[in-house]
């Protein structure tokens, strides 16, 4: 692989972002076989500008054809529910952050056999700025975890949660302040004598909070309110 290579032929920035991402990507690519997968995305649509030949090996394709599949990319070789939490946190944070701080977050790829999902823990940060100062391509280090390793739990586990926030979100701004922190000792599972005399009210009173609660979060049993609770780090 040549040098010019390293950005596809309708690359359009300036010159000088041109130059400076290339020159950047020829020094990882010195090493690139000693380095986790890497990919560069142009902040404008976050398409693909490059990936090194590792990430192009895992997926099974090359780099032409990851290029041409535009936003597509994400559909094919990502869980789309993984895709649509951390996009949009990954785009907003890409643009609004400083050039030395990095995103993090889990995700799941198909680079296992017959193209199962495996999950990565990546890293991005702002690659190459314009003459202004703006970020306008991004770099993101994907490094797979072990299937065995307690990561691999917890990123499971934290998706299951974030996926379940999204999906309460609306529902849980029904709460009142006064709800949201009954919820918290409910779900936590202490005795309802035990809430009413912390919280100063009657049974009766705190029974008919919880079945308030659990219509408005439309929860069916205490499980389900224990789920909304962590996921919205009550307990």
């Amino acid at each position: 692989m040549t040098k010019t290579d390293f950005l596809p032929e309708n690359f359009d920035y300036s010159e000088s972002v041109k130059q400076a991402a290339l020159n950047k990507l020829a020094s990882l690519e010195t090493f690139a076989e000693e380095l986790p997968v890497y990919i560069v995305h142009d902040i404008r649509d976050f398409s693909v500008v490059y990936m090194s030949p590792k990430g192009l090996r895992a997926l099974g394709s090359t780099l032409d054809e990851v290029r041409e599949l535009g936003l597509g990319y994400y559909t094919s070789f990502f869980n789309h529910e993984d895709v649509e939490f951390y996009l949009p946190k990954f785009a907003e944070y890409i643009q609004s952050c400083a050039p030395s701080e990095w995103f993090t977050f889990f995700q799941q790829v198909t680079t296992g056999q017959d193209q199962s999902y495996e999950w990565y823990l990546s890293a991005a940060r702002p690659f190459v700025h314009d003459h202004t100062g703006k970020a306008v391509l991004s770099l993101t280090f994907a490094l797979q975890l072990n299937p065995d390793h307690h990561l691999t739990e917890k990123a499971e586990r934290l998706m299951e949660e974030n996926l379940l926030l999204k999906e309460h979100y609306k529902r849980y701004a029904l709460l009142t302040k006064r709800e949201k922190e009954l919820l918290k000792y409910i779900a936590s599972g202490e005795t309802a004598k035990e809430t009413s005399a912390k919280m100063h009210i009657s049974e009766k009173t705190l029974n008919t909070h919880r079945r308030n609660i659990k219509r408005k979060l439309e929860a069916k049993s205490h499980y389900d309110l224990m789920r909304v609770a962590q996921a919205f780090n009550l307990i």
